[in-house]
């Protein structure tokens, strides 16, 4: 299980040239990768974001990508064959004009062409931001690994607590229709209506009232539910969405448990429940 925070850096050198990527992570529900890195190194933007999304599967990642040169690297090219292309045309038409004066070297190296960054070593790079970025990715997963660790314990603890009190109503559950079939015929009782108590029409409403009150199908479901999280939990791929699911499932068994209950002490358990699944709601957030 891995978390959706964390934070890698990795560098590469080769030749006096440094790149450093960092990695940041935050929870997001898609995978969202942005990059931020020197206007020359826009073309690898679409590279880096299919290195980062094959390490991850869902958050959002930001990359910072920086180039360090050491002094004495050559940041620029001059074309040599471009420069005498221009001296000798700039030559000739000053022939034909009639011009006075020299072209000088200052004139050359502005000329279009003539002067340029290294191309070369800009194709170079990408190995390097490869390296870097991988480097990166690495310590960050790893990040990401032990926080999620940290979070799945705290998962299966909360859990355990939950599937215990699924366990205790189920020990408390076969009172309520009891209960509220006593309730039921004291009440008319107290009421004093002239209701026969044996009539059959009045019998079978009230099993059908206490069978309206029977969470034993809601229980079931909701260990099944437990077994299902614990058991999607010890899994290797992502798995927040899966258990965010089987969390809404749960929501949904324990709201209807505790309205169907009606009992002091089983909708104590389920409110204790509930601000229990509330906590793991807060702890899917940040899992892949």
């Amino acid at each position: 299980m891995k978390s959706m925070t964390g934070y890698g850096r990795g560098t590469a050198l080769v030749k006096g040239v440094r790149v450093v990527v960092e990695c940041f992570s935050v929870n997001r529900k898609q995978a969202e990768v942005s990059v931020s890195a020197p206007r020359e190194m826009s073309a690898f933007e679409p590279r880096v974001r299919e290195e980062v999304l094959k390490c991850l599967a869902r958050g959002k990642v930001q990359v910072a990508i920086a180039v360090e040169e050491a002094a004495g690297v050559k940041k620029f090219v001059i074309d040599s064959d471009q420069a005498a292309i221009f001296l000798r045309q700039a030559r000739a038409l000053q022939k034909k004009l009639g011009l006075p004066g020299e072209v000088d070297l200052k004139t050359v190296l502005a000329a279009p062409g003539v002067l340029r960054a290294g191309d070369e070593e800009k194709r170079d790079l990408w190995p390097l931001v490869k390296k870097a970025l991988g480097g990166a990715m690495e310590a960050l997963v790893k990040m990401r690994v032990k926080e999620g660790g940290h979070i799945q314990t705290e998962l299966k603890r909360v859990a355990g607590r939950m599937a215990d009190r699924v366990r205790r109503i189920r020990r408390l559950a076969p009172r309520v229709p009891k209960r509220q079939r006593e309730n039921l015929l004291r009440r008319l009782k107290a009421a004093a209506l002239p209701v026969d108590l044996l009539e059959a029409r009045l019998i079978t409403e009230i099993a059908v009232f206490a069978e309206r009150c029977d969470i034993t199908e809601e229980l079931d479901r909701l260990e099944s539910h437990h077994v299902q999280f614990c058991e999607t939990l010890d899994l290797l791929e992502p798995v927040g969405r899966t258990l965010e699911f089987i969390a809404q499932e749960m929501g949904r068994e324990w709201n209807t448990t505790g309205a169907k209950a009606n009992d002091t002490e089983i909708s104590r358990l389920v409110v204790e429940a509930k601000a229990d699944l509330d906590r793991v709601r807060e702890q899917l957030a940040n899992i892949e």
